[in-house]
C-alpha cells in the first residue's frame, strides 16, 4: 500500500522503527513500511500523530495532508528537500502572463471529455450484456461529447479574449450529457438528480466529492515534486485558498480514477443515506487501486500514479515552452 487515508476519529498515528503504526483504542490496526508508502490522507477530526513520524514522513518525502470536514485538502506537512527551484516558478509566472495559456487551458479540457467518453463506453460495453437501451444511452452521448472535443480541436482559442468562458461553457455542456446519461443509464442510485458540489446531501455527490479530495492529494503531491506553485493556475482562476493548477491538472483524471469507481459502488451507495466511515474506506480502497495498478505508457506499462507523476513533469515541461502537453487517456 501506497496511500494511507484514515477516516476514523481516535486513530493514533506513530511510529516503529521504520513502519507506521495504525493504533485505534490502543491496539494496532495496521502496520506500513515507511520505503513504501508516498502519501497520508488524514480525512477525521480527531486524529493524532506523534512528532516522530511527522519527522520520518518528511525525511522520506512522504506528505501529510488534512482535509476539513467538507472534505477539501486544507493543510500539508512536507519536507523541506523539494525539487523546486526559483526559475520553474519564475517561467510559470512568466507564461500565464505571456504564453499560449488559452491552447493549453483547451488542451486540458479535450484530455477531460475524452476520458468522460472513455467511462461512457466502457460502461456501455459492459451493459450491451444486459441491457441495450441504456448502453445505446451511454454510446449517444460520448457520440455528443466527440463534437465538443473536436470543437476545442478547431479553435484557435489564443484569439480568442473570451476564452475561458468559452471553454467552460463547452467543459459545462460535455458534462450535462455526461451525468445526464450516466442517470439515465441507471448507473447512479435513484437518488442521483444532477451532480452537486459542496454540502451536498445525496449520498452519490457525497461519494464523488469525496473521491475528488483524494484525487487532489494525489495530484496536489506530484505537481509539488515539479516545483510548480499549486495555486498559481491555468483554467481555473486564482482565488484565495484555492489550488487552481492542482484542480487544472487532476481534471484529466477525475472521471477514470472518480466517477468510475463511485458508479462501481452503486449497490453499497443505495443502501446508504450518507457517506459513513465504512463507505469512505471502501471509496478510498478503490481508487487507491485504480493508482497502483499498472497501464500502458508509450510502450510500456506505468503504475497510474507513476503516470499522473509523467503528465505534472511535462504540464512542467509545457509551461516552460521546450514540450507539448498531451493529456492521458484511458482505454476502455
Amino acid at each position: 500500500m501506497r496511500y494511507l487515508t484514515i477516516t476514523e476519529e481516535g486513530t493514533f498515528l506513530g511510529l516503529s522503527g521504520s513502519l507506521l503504526q495504525v493504533k485505534h483504542n490502543k491496539k494496532i490496526i495496521s502496520e506500513l513500511p515507511l520505503s513504501r508508502l508516498r502519501l497520508v490522507a488524514v480525512a477525521r477530526r480527531g486524529v493524532t500523530l506523534s512528532s516522530s513520524l511527522v519527522l520520518a514522513c518528511a525525511l522520506r518525502g512522504i506528505r501529510i495532508f488534512f482535509l476539513d470536514w467538507r472534505g477539501r485538502a486544507v493543510a500539508m506537512l512536507g519536507g523541506s528537500h523539494q525539487h523546486a527551484t526559483v526559475a520553474v516558478r519564475q517561467n510559470q509566472f512568466r507564461f500565464t502572463e505571456t504564453g499560449p495559456v488559452p491552447a493549453l487551458a483547451a488542451t486540458i479540457i479535450i484530455g477531460k471529455l475524452r476520458n468522460q467518453r472513455s467511462v461512457l463506453l466502457y460502461f456501455s460495453k459492459y451493459l450491451s450484456k444486459s441491457s441495450n437501451s441504456e448502453s445505446e444511452e451511454l454510446k449517444k452521448a460520448a457520440r455528443q461529447i466527440l463534437i465538443h472535443i473536436n470543437r476545442l480541436k478547431s479553435v484557435d482559442w489564443c484569439r480568442h479574449s473570451s476564452w475561458r468562458s468559452e471553454i467552460m461553457g463547452i467543459e459545462g455542456a460535455s458534462a450535462t450529457l455526461y451525468w445526464k446519461s450516466i442517470s439515465l443509464a441507471r448507473l447512479f442510485p435513484p437518488s442521483f438528480t444532477g451532480r452537486q458540489g459542496r454540502n451536498a446531501s445525496e449520498i452519490t455527490n457525497q461519494m464523488l466529492n469525496y473521491g475528488y479530495t483524494l484525487l487532489t492529494s494525489l495530484v496536489w503531491s506530484a505537481l509539488d515534486n515539479t516545483g510548480l506553485e499549486p495555486f498559481s493556475g491555468i483554467l481555473h482562476q486564482n482565488r484565495p485558498g484555492r489550488p487552481s493548477l492542482v484542480l487544472d491538472l487532476m481534471e484529466i483524471f477525475r472521471p477514470w480514477v472518480v466517477d468510475r469507481n463511485v458508479i462501481k459502488l452503486r449497490k453499497k451507495a443505495e443502501k446508504a443515506s450518507q457517506l459513513d466511515h465504512s463507505l469512505k474506506r471502501l471509496l478510498a480502497a478503490a481508487i487507491h487501486e485504480t493508482v497502483e495498478k499498472k497501464l500502458p505508457w508509450r510502450n510500456k506499462r506505468l503504475r497510474l500514479d507513476t503516470i499522473i507523476q509523467r503528465q505534472a513533469y511535462q504540464l512542467s515541461g509545457a509551461i516552460a515552452g521546450g514540450k507539448n502537453f498531451k493529456p492521458y487517456s484511458f482505454k476502455w
